[in-house]
């Protein structure tokens, strides 16, 4: 993610908080419909992150005189496409493979970027919570994995084909 003004700024971080809100609300969703209990505590836990993460972005979301904020709160609209792709799936197989090898990789590749390419000064704020953001999904991911490295049948999920093929239709989330 490119350098750019403070409205681009205001709009990253509304959607970045905005998938943030989703990633907790599907993630904490599947907790009564898994049945492995180790997926379900790693759903479980791992939503009250993304929650955590929603509270960091909403904190350093920029307010100024003539700043219209308003009308970043909606959604990158293809990005609603593939979080309803994500909450569609129904086994554990498909929720590992969906969350963990497709969406928070991109997710998490997408922070780093928009890390290396904030401005040190203005986006000072910004720069500290991404870099616990960016951290904390590390440890999920690598927990998440490792869970879908232990149950059969995540490598070859279908649903993260499905998950896959509405990333790849969405682009980037920030830019």
């Amino acid at each position: 993610m490119a350098r750019g003004t403070v409205d681009d700024t205001a709009r990253a971080i509304a959607r970045a908080r905005w998938l943030e809100i989703r990633c907790f609300e599907i993630l904490g969703g599947w907790v009564a419909s898994t049945p492995e209990p180790e997926a379900k505590l790693l759903f479980a836990r791992q939503s009250h992150h993304h929650a955590w993460h929603a509270e960091l972005f909403e904190r350093v979301r920029p307010v100024a005189s003539g700043l219209e904020v308003s009308h970043h709160d909606e959604a990158h609209p293809r990005w609603r496409g593939v979080l309803a792709e994500l909450e569609a799936l129904t086994t554990t197989a498909d929720r590992l493979a969906g969350a963990f090898l497709v969406l928070l990789p991109t997710k998490l590749a997408e922070y780093e970027e928009w890390l290396a390419a904030a401005d040190p000064v203005r986006d000072a704020a910004l720069r500290r919570w991404l870099g616990f953001v960016c951290a904390d999904e590390h440890a999920d991911l690598a927990e998440g994995r490792a869970l879908a490295d232990r149950l059969p049948g995540v490598d070859t999920a279908p649903g993260r084909s499905a998950v896959d093929a509405a990333l790849a239709a969405a682009g980037t989330l920030l830019g």
